[in-house]
This record gives C-alpha cells, sequence and structure tokens, in this order.
C-alpha cells in the first residue's frame, strides 16, 4: 500500500492548485485486484483547467509491496505551457521519484527555477539522470531518484517550491501561442511525453494482468485520449525495437518505423538520416505516422 505521506503530494497539489481545476469536467477511475492478502488497485482523477489538457492525480499499489502518486498537469498544445511532473513511489526501503517542469517548446527560460533546483540537488545528494528515456522527456532540473535512499519530507517541500514555481511563473502567465511552427512543436512534445512515459511504465501490462486487457484499456484511454491522444496498446508491432536517435533527441514510433521498412533495407539509413534531419530543424522530437508522411517528401528547411 501507498504510505500514507506519500499521499501528501496530492494535498499539495489541490490545496495549491485545486481552485484552477474545474470539477464540472473531471473523470475518476478506480479498480482494485485483491489477491492472496495484497491489493493492485490504481485511483486515478482526471481534471480539466483552463489551459490544460488534463491534470491527472494517480494513487497505486502493486500487490501491496510497493505504491506511490503521480502527479501531470499536462498543457494544452496551443498554450506555451510546459508540462508538471512528479512521482514518488517505491517500496519500505527504496524510493522512485521525478519532479520536473519539461519542456513544450525549446527557448522554456528555466531562470526562476534553477536556484530551487541547485538547492534542493544538494540538499537530496541528487546524481544526473542515467536512464535515457527519462531524459529524452525531462529539463535539466529534473530532481530523480531511481530505487535509491530519499528523504521523502524534503522531496516534498521541492515539490511545493516546484509546483509554486510552475502556478506563478509558466501556467498563470502562459499565453496561447500563434505560430503554427510553435503550436506543432508543443502539441509534437506533448505526445512524446505521452508516448514515453506509457511505453517504458510497466503499469499498463501490470493492470492487464491484474484485471484483465479491457479494464487495462479503460484506464489508459482516460488518461491518453486528451488532444493529442495515444492509441490503445496493440501487438501486431511491440516486437520491433523503435528507433532513437539521442543526439537529436529524437524519438520514432513502431507505425513510422514501419513506413521505412517498406523501401530496400539498403536505403532505410539514408531516410530514416534525412527524416530526422527535417524534424530536428522543426524542434519535432517523436516521429509519428502524422509526421512521416508529412516531412517524407519535404527538403529540409
Amino acid at each position: 500500500m501507498p504510505k500514507p505521506e506519500r499521499s501528501r503530494s496530492l494535498e499539495i497539489f489541490i490545496e495549491l492548485f485545486g481552485k484552477y481545476l474545474s470539477t464540472d469536467d473531471c473523470m475518476e477511475f478506480y479498480s482494485n485486484r485483491k489477491k492472496d492478502g495484497t491489493d493492485t488497485f490504481l485511483r486515478s482523477d482526471i481534471y480539466s483547467a483552463d489551459k490544460l489538457g488534463a491534470a491527472i492525480l494517480e494513487e497505486y499499489s502493486i500487490k501491496s509491496k510497493m505504491g506511490g502518486n503521480v502527479i501531470i498537469a499536462l498543457p494544452s498544445p496551443e498554450y506555451d505551457t510546459p508540462i508538471f511532473s512528479f512521482q514518488l513511489g517505491g517500496n519500505d526501503s527504496q524510493s522512485i521519484a521525478l519532479l520536473d517542469i519539461c519542456p513544450t517548446l525549446p527557448d522554456t527560460d528555466y531562470s526562476p527555477l534553477k536556484e530551487t533546483f541547485e538547492r534542493y540537488r544538494d540538499l537530496l545528494h541528487i546524481e544526473e539522470p542515467k536512464i535515457d528515456w527519462v531524459k529524452s522527456i525531462s529539463s535539466p532540473y529534473l530532481l530523480h531518484c531511481q530505487y535509491g535512499s530519499l528523504d521523502e519530507d524534503i522531496f516534498l517541500e521541492a515539490m511545493r517550491e516546484y509546483l509554486t514555481i510552475w502556478i506563478e511563473h509558466y501556467y498563470l502567465p502562459g499565453s496561447r501561442l500563434e505560430d503554427e511552427k510553435a503550436i506543432a512543436a508543443a502539441t509534437n512534445a506533448v505526445y512524446k511525453f505521452k508516448y514515453v512515459l506509457h511505453d517504458n511504465d510497466p503499469a499498463y501490462g501490470v493492470f492487464a494482468r491484474a484485471w484483465g486487457k479491457p479494464v487495462a484499456d479503460a484506464f489508459f484511454y482516460l488518461e491518453t485520449h486528451q488532444y493529442p491522444p495515444l492509441p490503445i496498446p496493440g501487438e501486431h508491432n511491440t516486437k520491433i525495437k523503435a528507433w532513437k536517435n539521442t543526439g537529436l533527441n529524437i524519438l520514432w514510433t513502431r507505425e513510422a518505423q514501419e513506413c521505412v521498412y517498406e523501401a530496400p533495407e539498403s536505403v532505410h539509413q539514408l531516410i530514416r538520416d534525412a527524416i530526422e534531419e527535417k524534424v530536428a530543424a522543426a524542434n519535432i522530437g517523436i516521429i509519428t505516422l502524422d509526421v512521416w508522411h508529412k516531412y517524407k517528401g519535404r527538403k529540409p528547411d
């Protein structure tokens, strides 16, 4: 079961941001499987708010051995607001923790966050993140602990300060984007964040085994259907190892990658290099089917 103190993160979020959430447009998902004296459950509340596609608040437990909370505030891609991302969980002896204000545009100004990051990085003895998929959607000011020792009380203090900065410096002043290229880049960044998070999170598989695929699909849909939506996980393409260019921080979806496979193998790398050059110039971070069809015949900018 989640430690009670970890649930304080939900209280902090509601305390600081609750007045901006719409209780007239919200959804709640709950499922629990009790087996052999243990619980595997997920409670997810999904709210709407001005300038946001969704605010997602999760509480979870896996076989009563580990649990925690996840909070994600996903902006509507028509706005210049970055993503607020938080997780605190783990088991009785080790913590999993993540706290960040993730960019959706390449020119995000992080000067309001820098001092706070440096202070809590030192207090918590946070090291540079080592997991590639985490780094691919994070800012340089990520606080991250992957199954390690962590003072969770101090981490919650950091969460309060990060959230306050996100509200005061990014959410409230956030403005509607007018430039079509900026909107396309922000839309792609939100999609990439959702795609990478769910593609690397074992939760869907754990919950599908615990409750059955239809229930796991329902949870997945509720958390990812907001624009830009993710497709429900399928099985036809999961054996393909998706390409990634860590130098350019560009990922491919498996569906887009399959389009390249339709050409002779001898030109796969040439096609890949050409597309990645084009999308990098447009600040696109993930090559989806739509991105593939848009850029496959275009000359680099």
